[in-house]
């Protein structure tokens, strides 16, 4: 292979878009990002999300179409489009793995779109979206919790109402006495690490009816 035949691999175009299939590529995109976004919406359990990631799912899906169009099979812009692409730099941390998994999901879809193979775009959608409902309802797996119990003595009970919601799946992280000078009374702080399947609610609401107890609180750990 000579010089001038590289020269024309590299900048050969095998096929042009048309401006019809062009909106009809994304159109499907379109569509298949609101499904996208429906499925995480309401699979979501503790926190609803954000209209910023609504709209995060909407321009991947859409941009990734559009920039796999103008690439097509030339090889000279897609070398110079990864160059392009690698100095944009996030700094917004991902929380949750779950999220890169949806944002990974629209750049599949936006590339499938891309390519004019509606059915399949369409098809991958639905059923990923459908496997993403089940595994929810299914309820597989657990959150990490960090429960903080103020009481004045050390009750066996609020261990037990603990082992009853958990199941053993909890760790005692700290136990500390406090002693408040003004009222001279004694409290006992209590940090436990558990999971759960179904919030902390019943637990709390459990735990707030015993005598001893003072207050209770309980955080997600987002990087559980």
């Amino acid at each position: 292979m000579n010089r001038q035949e590289i020269i024309a691999l590299l900048f050969h175009n095998m096929e042009t878009v048309t401006i019809m299939q062009a909106t009809v590529n994304l159109l499907v995109a379109f569509l298949c990002a609101v499904i996208i976004y429906a499925v995480y919406y309401f699979t979501t359990k503790d926190v609803k999300p954000t209209a910023s990631f609504a709209k995060t799912i909407l321009l991947v899906t859409l941009s990734t179409c559009l920039v796999l169009m103008l690439i097509g099979s030339n090889l000279a812009l897609s070398l110079g489009m990864v160059g392009a692409l690698s100095v944009i730099r996030f700094r917004a941390a991902v929380k949750d793995s779950r999220d890169a998994a949806f944002v990974f999901f629209a750049i599949a879809v936006g590339m499938t779109s891309a390519l004019g193979v509606y059915s399949l775009a369409f098809l991958g959608t639905v059923f990923i979206g459908c496997a993403v409902i089940i595994f929810s309802f299914l309820n597989i797996g657990s959150r990490t919790y960090l429960l903080t119990v103020i009481s004045d003595t050390h009750d066996p009970q609020i261990e037990e109402e603990i082992k009853k919601a958990t199941g053993n799946r909890y760790l005692a992280i700290t136990t500390s006495v406090k002693n408040d000078h003004e009222t001279n009374i004694k409290t006992i702080e209590m940090i436990y690490e558990l999971g759960l399947k179904k919030g902390t609610g019943e637990l709390c609401q459990s735990l707030s009816v015993i005598e001893s107890v003072r207050a209770v609180n309980a955080v997600l750990r987002e990087d559980a």
